[in-house]
């Protein structure tokens, strides 16, 4: 159990620090505003965290009950990541936007910054 915290807490800081340069990516590249709540850096680093950190509390209880935990947390991950690109594409979808900066080059962002993490998390936990 202290391995799949090591592991979480490893994955949770590097998921930030990937989350924030890519915030930062799309920001200047899409000069998209500060407005923009859903890419303020305090909603990207605790969104961040919490889902890496749910992901490391999904990995321990999958890692006590299914045989093959890497790859039953690998299938539980990637159905997660699917489910979890519905929200942006929410928010891309409204008409018209509720936020300012509601175009494609934000909310492509933020479903990078969804897959960045979730690729960070499974790596993360399923090497040995």
């Amino acid at each position: 159990m202290a391995e799949i915290a090591a592991r979480t807490a490893i994955a949770a800081v590097i998921a930030v620090v990937a989350n924030v340069l890519v915030r930062a990516l799309g920001v200047a590249l899409f000069d998209i505003p500060d407005g923009f709540e859903h890419l303020a850096l305090r909603a990207v680093i605790t969104s961040t965290l919490a889902g890496v950190i749910a992901a490391g509390l999904v990995y321990a209880i999958v890692a006590r009950v299914a045989k093959d935990p890497d790859r039953t947390f690998t299938i539980v991950a990637v159905v997660a990541l699917l489910l979890s690109l519905v929200a942006p594409l929410m928010v891309g979808l409204e008409d018209p936007p509720e936020y300012p900066g509601t175009d494609a080059g934000s909310v492509g962002t933020m479903m990078a910054m969804h897959v960045v993490a979730a690729t960070i998390a499974i790596v993360a936990l399923t090497r040995r």
